[in-house]
């Protein structure tokens, strides 16, 4: 009985260390991805380019992060989490240390492909192994928390890199680097997954979980919920930053946009919290009045590359960090509830429209910034901020009757 005891106290406290590690490596990615933020003068003068020029490092990064997800999360069903966390891990590390010593854009470019599809094979399979070790019930709380470090992570690298770029820019991918060697140990010493059974034709297998969830209504609309959340309150994040160049210096643009992250991060916990005790939809109202305050503030000011109206774009920026807050966990939350056997290749799915978005933010609105500068920029996400309010609807009276099954399943 004692022995029993005994085994059962040490799972529970080897699956605390994974969860741990699991909301470590998470907020790296985002922190990651943001850093660019606030290093566009910095890197400009490093790489002789135009500031403009060093958006490209975004798409770099999220359109490999984003295509990879498409099938790392389905391949972590059939294959296990941590063979393909572990994979991924050590592919970013090699971005890292190629960012961190690059001299030429080009070089820093293939550091942030590198990256991208480092970590394209970590970000959805975290998701899933989060929800693996956690009991129903409990899932929209963790996916809250998973919510608020990724925000956190958003905030958090404008903030770490505009404080290093008083330094050295170069250390922000060294601590990247560190971060991701003790992810790589970490996840080697908790690893103690059941090996799956050997399974024949498992691409096959693969193949048909991705087929079989992409062909539902209720999946598309996640997957567009999740990439227009990105062309809004990322977008907003990115242009607004890209504003800020040569307007207020790099570690008070990094400071501010740290403070948003943070603010986002409590509504992610919030949130959480919000969908366990009274459903998704709450917390839909909740991201969709923030996301459209926080765009009010700015079509009123207009244009934000001054000085003076810094005050009111500092809190347009932290209610658009609660709308991320709000959004990221509404979007893991579909993609954990939809499908209970299919939770890795619907983790993919979201992740990839959600990190697809990120990608296509500086090309798709670079014209708008060239014609009507950063005024125009705002007006043209408030359009899509109004597509994403009518997928928003649909995607939530298409999928109640799958949730409340969902549920049903997941009561003890």
């Amino acid at each position: 009985m004692n022995e029993r005891k005994s085994l059962m106290i040490e799972k529970k406290q080897s699956n605390i260390l994974v969860q741990i590690i699991i909301y470590l490596l998470y907020g790296l990615g985002p922190l990651t991805g943001n850093v660019i933020l606030v290093l566009f003068g910095v890197l400009s003068s490093e790489f002789g380019v135009p500031p403009t020029n060093l958006l490209i490092a975004v798409p770099s990064f999220m359109f490999p992060f984003a295509i990879i997800q498409l099938f790392s999360g389905a391949i972590s069903d059939v294959k296990g989490r941590f063979p393909v966390i572990i994979i991924g891990l050590i592919i970013f590390s090699i971005g890292m240390v190629i960012a961190a010593s690059s001299a030429t854009l080009i070089l820093y470019v293939i550091a942030n492909v590198c990256g991208g599809i480092g970590f394209g094979f970590v970000n959805p399979v975290l998701i899933a192994l989060m929800t693996d070790l956690t009991p129903g019930p409990k899932i929209p709380q963790k996916l809250g928390i998973l919510g608020a470090v990724a925000s956190l992570g958003v905030g958090l690298g404008p903030l770490l890199g505009g404080q290093l770029a008083i330094v050295n820019w170069r250390y922000v991918y060294v601590i990247f680097a560190l971060i991701t060697l003790f992810g790589i140990i970490g996840m080697l010493v908790v690893r103690k997954e059941k090996k799956k059974k050997s399974q024949q034709g498992q691409l096959i297998i693969f193949l048909k979980h991705l087929s079989q969830e992409i062909r539902r209504i209720q999946v598309i609309l996640m997957i567009l919920f999740a990439f227009l959340a990105s062309m809004t309150y990322i977008a907003i994040l990115i242009w607004t930053s890209r504003a800020f160049t040569g307007v207020i210096p790099e570690n008070i643009a990094g400071l501010t946009i740290g403070v948003a992250g943070i603010i986002g991060a409590i509504a992610g916990i919030f949130i959480g919290f919000i969908i366990q005790k009274k459903g998704i939809k709450y917390a839909l109202i909740f991201a969709l009045f923030a996301l459209f305050g926080a765009e009010i503030i700015l079509l009123i000011i207009g244009n934000s590359a001054r000085a003076e109206v810094f005050i009111p774009v500092s809190i347009s920026l932290s209610l658009n960090g609660v709308a991320g807050g709000a959004l990221i966990p509404s979007a893991m939350y579909y993609s954990q509830s939809l499908s209970i056997e299919r939770r890795g290749a619907l983790a993919g799915l979201v992740t990839a429209g959600q990190f697809t978005g990120i990608a296509l933010v500086p090309i798709i609105y670079n014209d708008a910034y060239y014609i009507g500068g950063i005024q125009l920029i705002y007006i043209a996400i408030s359009i899509v901020s109004l597509i994403l309010l009518s997928i928003t609807l649909l995607l939530y009276y298409s999928a109640k009757k799958v949730l409340a099954k969902a549920t049903k399943i997941n009561e003890p």
